[in-house]
């Protein structure tokens, strides 16, 4: 199967989706996959350039985040489209984390030219982003709530959901 790994993202997670698209590539290709990989800020990546996707690792500090969501942008309304590694996959391994690849937005442009992907549509994406409003709407559904909280203003703010 033609799998193509989409990964980078412009969120301050970009690193741990790299290590993640890193595993899974090489799953992939030890089931006998043909895969491909796209930064969603960079553009297609070379299979020889692959071990550079994360050389030294997660680093502790998350990158500059600002320059890398106006990079994606213009990819994600140019180019992904365009690219032969998009158009000619079998279907998409999202292995992204945060930003527009977990909200929703990237589901959401990729339903326009039917290209199957892995995970949630927008829709469920973007509810899914918010903890809290998944929590109320699954409990209306009678999936009991998880533990959980918010952090703001300095503070750990406990959920009870009753």
């Amino acid at each position: 199967m033609r799998v193509t790994v989409l990964t980078g993202g412009a969120s301050a997670e970009r690193e741990v989706a790299l290590a993640s698209a890193v595993q899974v590539i090489a799953a992939l290709r030890s089931a006998g996959h043909r895969v491909s990989v796209v930064d969603t800020v960079r553009g297609a990546v070379a299979e020889s350039a692959e071990g550079s996707l994360l050389p030294a690792g997660v680093g502790k500090t998350p990158p500059s985040v600002e320059t890398l969501r106006d990079e994606e942008r213009k990819f994600l309304l140019t180019t992904l489209g365009a690219l032969p590694e998009i158009r000619q996959t079998e279907v998409l391994f999202l292995a992204l984390h945060g930003g527009r690849g977990e909200d929703g937005t990237l589901q959401s442009l990729l339903q326009v030219p039917e290209i199957p992907y892995t995970g949630n549509g927008p829709r469920g994406s973007a509810l899914r982003m918010d903890q809290d409003t998944a929590h109320h709407s699954g409990r209306g559904q009678g999936v009991p709530p998880g533990g959980g909280g918010r952090y703001g203003g300095g503070e750990w703010f406990e959920f009870a959901w009753k």
